[in-house]
């Protein structure tokens, strides 16, 4: 699904954040000077992750009935659902 959205880039940047702040907390612990711009940097790599998220839901275009149609990556195929039987 993240690969759909074309998503992987904000999942990138989200987890950068998160190293950067782990580099942070183990940099603060031995009390090195220059730790909390890692902090701000994390910070801000975590605001950009979370609006990039949003950016599909945001920005969806909506057809005649006022539905959402996110637009999604057309090189991927997307798997059909294994239609199940039904039991009687």
């Amino acid at each position: 699904m993240i690969k759909l959205l074309k998503l992987q880039k904000a999942v990138f940047v989200l987890i950068l954040g998160v190293l950067s702040y782990i580099a942070y907390r183990v940099l603060d612990a031995y009390h090195v000077h220059g730790a909390r711009y890692l902090q701000m940097l994390a910070g801000a790599l975590v605001i950009v992750g979370a609006i990039w998220l949003l950016y599909p839901i945001l920005f969806a275009k909506k057809d005649d009935d006022g539905n959402a149609e996110i637009i999604t990556d057309p090189k991927v195929e997307v798997p059909e659902e294994d239609e199940k039987p039904v039991a009687e």
